[in-house]
């Protein structure tokens, strides 16, 4: 399917996989909405990539005010929204006996609440229409566990678990659900998750950022409802995990 003149909402669109992803769409004919933080960063990425194909909207996930507008501006300039991509988050890394609550909290009120709010602002819209697709970016540390990474993997087994419920409930109605798992990737996120706390394990399933874009951009080709990790073999982790999982802590021990 060709995704030339759909309308594809961006969180996280400043940085990192949200970039690329915006970069991408636009590329192939997409209109592009623009929701961060960053003012100046959207209005610079607005410019390259044409005003008539991208629109750039401040957008805290955290604030049920900020998103509102987001969906307002999103249909005021475009009439619908066909896509929304749920990527804003980030991680901070720690063991769970050093681990600030602080950071939990502020990592769910984004990773999971954030991803949660624009998908409810989105959903009516698109379950009257009987059209759309919301794509969750989980991560692989939302299928595995790693030392360091546990309140960052709460939020991404969360991500997980809803955005499967999801998938359910929106059998029928038109709307579909993707989530998109990528294992380690060297992009922004790692400004706050210091890479030296990674445990080694990780880093044996790497991918790009290129590679995370264009398999978002296959999903909403394909109008996916499922689920994909990147990169393939990563499946071979998750499998190994839920049906060994003593095994799978025996090795997380050894390669650190």
């Amino acid at each position: 399917m060709n995704i030339a003149g759909k309308v594809v909402v961006v969180t996280g669109a400043s940085s990192g996989f949200g970039e690329r992803i915006a970069r991408k769409c636009a590329a192939q004919g997409a209109s592009v909405v623009l929701a961060a933080r960053s003012a100046d960063t959207l209005d610079r990425l607005v410019s390259e990539l044409g005003p008539q194909r991208a629109l750039a909207v401040p957008t805290d996930v955290t604030s049920d005010e900020d998103v509102r507008r987001l969906v307002a501006a999103t249909h005021e300039r475009f009439g619908h929204a066909d896509v929304l991509v749920n990527n804003a988050g980030f991680g901070i890394l720690d063991r769970i006996a050093d681990a600030s609550f602080d950071d939990l909290h502020a990592m769910m009120d984004v990773n999971l609440y954030g991803a949660v709010r624009c998908a409810n602002a989105f959903l009516p819209h698109m379950l009257a229409r009987r059209s759309g697709q919301i794509i969750n970016m989980a991560s692989l540390a939302g299928f595995v566990a790693t030392i360091n990474m546990g309140f960052y993997s709460t939020t991404k087994f969360a991500i997980v678990g809803w955005s499967r419920t999801l998938m359910l409930e929106l059998y029928g109605t038109g709307v579909r659900c993707a989530l998109i798992a990528p294992g380690f990737a060297l992009t922004n996120f790692m400004r706050r998750a210091d890479i030296n706390k990674y445990a080694r394990v990780t880093q044996l399933a790497t991918t790009t950022p290129d590679a995370v874009a264009s398999a978002v951009v296959k999903a909403i080709q394909r109008g996916a409802h499922g689920e994909v990790i990147l990169p393939w073999y990563g499946w071979l982790f998750t499998v190994a995990s839920n049906m060994f999982p003593g095994l799978t802590r025996s090795m997380m021990r050894v390669v650190r």
